[in-house]
């Protein structure tokens, strides 16, 4: 429709409640909305009230306001067609239900008569803002204001019907000149006897009167209170018997073992002396030695011997001794401490490219960003924001971690053993440490969180489509990226997969590399090569742009979570871990090899983060042959650029850098990098989708978000980590005697 019918949209759809006073000329949202606030400007001065007789106003002077702030006027200069009489024919035309046409037919002569319940109907309806031309389509309106609104009450002597406000959402068709526009979501305050059919119904009629051929197929009116459902009343279960093994365990360890019992025994609290299987992502604790040494193992003094498989069991829930741990500073001798700093580091960046894009996933579904259309190109042209742009690349960051850090450590298990390894232990530590916090806060945020908050965002069933119900089990299974993947449930979980599966797959490269470096190193090539191979043919087929700013269907799906394509990272990280187990971390690189290597991996890294400024800016179109080698390469020449900074600081070549990532106060923070990965998406989804009005982005909105969610998800993590997480660990060790001195 046209500019004006687009505007006046709104108006007239509030006059087909009113269509039993009069014609669409005889009055308006904004004269009844004037004189509302005059009633009451009124009665706040103590002046005497005014009659609602008094408060009419003549047809010309209504057409002289109305032209007044007509945007079509504004625009051209003249005022814009008026919509036509007897809408009360037109909504029956459009089978409204028989209570909501009643009901609705009384908001306007209630609103003629000043009461206040039926202009807060009206001013709660979205109207057209300014900016439609970039993009703003989203015209809300006022949901609280909707639902605050209670008929059942007498004002000025008038009776008026039963019921309350109802907030609802239509999809409205939008064009200027004749150029068809995304669909508005116009926000509508309807009587709670009016269901989605009556208001898409209703909307329709509106458009009817304006331009015939329009309609509005969507619609969806948003409940005020959610009944629990056995989903959630299981989720409330278990968490309160969380709670409960938490508070008991507490007292428990308080006061029986590290008060009555203190004198009868001591206990030593290191964690398990045989391998830590766990690799280093956001998925785990930083194990930078055998656990007989982790820094994981805080040594808190005074604590008794072990008394047993029960007590050991309740200890494990206590947030005494699992707060302790976690926030322990202290590293034992030899510790990789750059990976602290790398690892937490990494997480922000991850956390600060999901603060904009979680953001922008919602615009398609709910417009929930006003300027979109105005702040990427803007951003785009900036260089400095490729380093968010392509933030995309922390994630392999993590990756080139977990493939050193499971190298590493198990070529000092089998040397120690003298190449023996419990293969059983090897998967299972592995299972059992990832899984269960991951499971619980799957399913936590797929049964609790849609009753936290409400608004017009909202999703009243959940996060996740049809609560996770044919998929969960994908995730279970760590198959979340390869099976059902258009039902993806847990999306960012498709890390976990791909890094279990490299888990899984990591002793074929890992013992040819024990047993002989020449073979071990040909076999890692030779996965590398396969990987690249796979990566190229894909990217190829596909034609696939080498980010997902640049619009692909397929680049998700096909590339970016599939193991074959995103190994390659790993298998570096698994080369890096071999040669710092070689190197016994006494390795004496001269000065001029360190530079050169700082030099080398720091011009590779800004050219993979910053090497797309011209195609992300539009000025520049990579064929498809550039495009698939630079997805092809740029991942594992990021992981070799990680991996350089780790080997330099691990071998006393890092110099300040070294420093700064081993600062103490990281080590708490790294610890709860992998209960941060699982939660910030729940707690950024929670935030944007609690918001009554669309937000505009600009430099300080988003540095302001990115910092809360950044003290949100390590607040949040923290609390995870004691009740998910630790005691877990501590199960593993009390039912499988882990750890315990012989």
């Amino acid at each position: 429709m046209a500019l004006a019918s687009t505007t006046k949209l709104c108006i007239v759809f509030l006059l087909t409640c009113i269509a039993r006073t009069g014609s669409v000329e005889d009055m308006s949202y904004q004269t009844l909305f004037i004189e509302g606030m005059k009633k009451i400007y009124d009665m706040q001065e103590n002046r005497s009230p005014l009659s609602p007789s008094s408060l009419k106003v003549s047809p010309a002077q209504l057409r002289l306001f109305q032209d007044s702030i007509d945007p079509y006027r504004i625009l051209t200069g003249s005022p814009g067609p008026r919509a036509k009489p007897g809408l009360g024919a037109v909504v029956g035309g459009f089978n409204v239900s028989d209570t909501c046409y009643n009901d609705t037919q009384m908001i306007g002569p209630s609103a003629t008569l000043v009461q206040l319940w039926a202009l807060k109907m009206i001013d709660a309806g979205g109207k057209p803002p300014s900016d439609i031309l970039n993009g703003n389509q989203g015209w809300f309106g006022s949901y609280d204001e909707c639902l605050s609104v209670t008929s059942d009450k007498f004002e000025y002597g008038q009776k008026p019907p039963h019921f309350n406000g109802k907030y609802c959402i239509v999809s409205v068709p939008v064009s200027i000149l004749n150029i068809p526009l995304p669909n508005a979501n116009l926000g509508l305050c309807l009587p709670d006897s009016c269901s989605e059919a009556d208001a898409v119904a209703l909307t329709n009629a509106a458009l009817e009167t304006i331009e015939p051929g329009k309609f509005s197929f969507n619609g969806h009116c948003k409940k005020k209170v959610l009944e629990f459902d056995d989903k959630a009343v299981g989720a409330v279960i278990l968490c309160g018997f969380i709670l409960a093994m938490m508070i008991v365990g507490t007292v428990y360890d308080v006061i029986v073992v590290r008060g009555v019992l203190r004198t009868w025994s001591r206990v030593d609290t290191a964690l398990p002396s045989t391998l830590a299987t766990t690799t280093f992502g956001p998925e785990s604790n930083e194990k930078t030695k055998l656990i007989s040494s982790d820094q994981n193992s805080t040594e808190v003094k005074d604590e008794p011997k072990e008394l047993g498989r029960m007590s050991n069991i309740l200890v494990a829930f206590s947030v005494y001794t699992n707060g302790a741990k976690l926030l322990n500073t202290s590293v034992p001798a030899g510790s990789l401490t750059a990976l602290n700093g790398i690892r937490f580091l990494s997480m922000t960046w991850v956390i600060l490219g999901h603060t904009y894009s979680t953001g922008m996933n919602f615009v398609h579904t709910f417009l929930l960003v006003d300027n979109v259309s105005t702040f990427w190109p803007q951003m785009a042209n900036r260089w400095t924001f490729q380093a968010i742009m392509n933030a995309l690349v922390s994630v392999d960051t993590f990756f080139a971690l977990s493939g050193l850090l499971v190298s590493y450590l198990f070529m000092r298990e089998m040397d120690k053993t003298k190449g023996k390894m419990n293969w059983a232990m090897f998967y299972f530590h592995r299972f059992w440490r990832l899984t269960p916090p991951y499971m619980l806060v799957l399913f936590v945020e797929v049964t609790l969180t849609r009753y936290f908050n409400d608004g017009p965002f909202w999703p009243e069933g959940g996060f996740e489509r049809d609560f996770c119900e044919d998929t969960w089990w994908t995730n279970l299974l760590y198959i979340n990226n390869l099976v059902k993947t258009d039902k993806s449930c847990f999306t960012w979980a498709w890390y976990l997969a791909n890094d279990m599966q490299f888990f899984v797959l990591s002793p074929l490269m890992l013992v040819p590399l024990f047993y002989s470096k020449v073979i071990g190193m040909i076999t890692c090539l030779a996965f590398l090569t396969g990987t690249f191979i796979a990566t190229g043919v894909v990217s190829t087929k596909y034609d696939l742009p080498v980010s997902t700013f640049i619009p692909s269907e397929k680049y998700f799906e096909y590339y970016y979570i599939k193991p074959w394509t995103r190994m390659g990272p790993y298998i570096v990280g698994i080369m890096a871990g071999y040669l710092l187990y070689r190197s016994k971390l006494k390795y004496n690189m001269h000065w001029l090899l360190n530079l050169l290597g700082w030099a080398v991996a720091t011009t590779l890294a800004c050219l993979v983060l910053y090497g797309l400024y011209e195609p992300l800016r539009g000025n520049e179109t990579l064929s498809t042959e550039v495009s698939a080698l630079y997805n092809t390469v740029h991942r594992s020449v990021w992981g070799a650029c990680v991996c350089w900074v780790i080997f330099s600081c691990a071998n006393g070549s890092g110099g300040f850098v070294n420093t700064l990532l081993s600062w103490g106060g990281f080590v708490p923070l790294s610890r709860l990098t992998y209960c941060a990965y699982l939660v910030h998406p729940i707690l950024q989804s929670l935030v944007y989708l609690s918001l009554r009005q669309q937000f505009r982005m600009s430099d300080l909105t988003m540095i302001t978000y990115f910092l809360a969610f950044l003290m949100m998800a390590y607040a949040v993590a923290f609390v995870v980590s004691l009740a998910f997480e630790s005691p877990m660990m501590g199960l593993e060790k009390a039912i499988f005697k882990r750890g315990q001195k012989k």
